[in-house]
């Protein structure tokens, strides 16, 4: 994979699919690898997760980053 085709794209991806009585939730990078996953009780509530989930990735993506670049 070329550096260009890695930096195309959004860098983390949420799902959200009903399974049985609950609802799962995951975290998706780039490459398609589950960084995080988890089941709730409802839809709302696994949307509310999968985002608290992306926030955090990003944030501490974007602190790895800066961290980097100066040190």
């Amino acid at each position: 994979m070329s550096i260009q085709t890695q930096l195309e794209g959004p860098p983390f991806e949420a799902a959200i699919t009903r399974r049985r009585l609950r609802w799962e939730w995951c975290l998706r990078d780039r490459a398609g690898k589950i960084v995080m996953k988890g089941r709730e009780k409802s839809r709302p509530e696994a949307r509310y997760q999968s985002e608290r989930a992306l926030f955090l990735m990003l944030l501490t993506s974007c602190r790895r980053g800066v961290s980097r670049a100066t040190g």
